[in-house]
């Protein structure tokens, strides 16, 4: 047997999520469906992470093994062969039999990206949540050079407070019902301009790691921060096992947020072994 690990990434719009379901289409269906067509065997994958309907990745990692032994410019080649346009696998290493990236996972990085332009941007309609909204009146230039307004002081000094060891709580889905809720953030930064855009805003968050929907709900509470529902202070508020989620910390739309990059090597730290 051998492992392979792999760098993969994907467009989650037409996607169930990253795990597999029952009569729907998921990445890790998908990707096991390429590794068979290669393999000629079933080959269950693990994931580092699993990614919700809609999510996009730039940096997934999938382990799986195999009885088959390919140099990894072959893998790479005849995985993308058979994978939809939607996925990609963009880099290919051998690895130990049965190796989890789950758990070798020291980071992840997640992108969220807000429009905050008044005219609609059909490039970014499944990569960025839109906040402005075009009103009546005004003419066509002011529909590009306009834009919604967000207090973006205040949702900087909120994000800061997020930054830390925190139980967090207050910023999970109703369904994770996790006993420990401590997490530990490196990063939470907004970005203006991002890719040199205007009206586009990146949220990037950095930590060991998550829990359901948190970085969607940091990001729908920090917007509700730059629309003056809530202050800084109410979200370091947030941050206790007391907590109880504001009725303002919306969820974020799914189609705004990325699996950017994952750190590895937990798995090598002296605690681990």
């Amino acid at each position: 047997m051998h492992g392979v690990r792999l760098t993969l990434s994907y467009d989650g719009t037409p996607f169930a999520g990253f795990q597999r379901q029952p009569d729907v289409r998921t990445i890790q269906s998908e990707l096991e469906a390429a590794i068979e067509r290669v393999t000629q065997q079933h080959c269950t994958t693990r994931g580092a992470g699993r990614t919700d309907a809609g999510v996009h990745a730039e940096g997934q990692v999938v382990a799986f093994d195999t009885k088959r032994d390919l140099p990894p410019r072959r893998w790479l080649l005849a995985l993308n062969r058979y994978l939809p346009d939607e996925i990609g696998v963009q880099a290919v290493e051998p690895c130990a039999i049965g190796y989890n990236p789950r758990f070798d996972a020291l980071e992840k990085l997640y992108r969220y990206q807000f429009y905050l332009g008044l005219a609609r941007a059909p490039l970014l309609h499944h990569r960025a949540w839109q906040l402005g909204r075009a009103g009546r009146g005004g003419n066509l230039a002011e529909l590009h050079t306009r834009s919604c307004h967000l207090d973006l002081a205040a949702m900087r000094e909120a994000a800061a407070a997020l930054v830390g060891t925190h139980d967090f709580r207050a910023f999970r889905s109703i369904d994770d019902v996790r006993e420990n809720a401590q997490r530990t953030l490196h990063k939470v930064e907004l970005i203006e301009n991002f890719h040199d855009q205007p009206n586009l805003l990146a949220l990037e968050v950095r930590g060991s790691a998550f829990m359901k929907n948190m970085v969607r709900i940091i990001a729908g509470t920090l917007v509700a921060v730059g629309r003056h529902q809530l202050t800084p202070a109410q979200v370091a508020a947030l941050l206790s096992p007391a907590a109880v989620r504001s009725r303002y910390s919306d969820t974020a739309p799914a189609h705004g947020l990325t699996l950017v990059h994952v750190s590895l090597g937990r798995l090598q730290l002296p605690a681990s072994r």
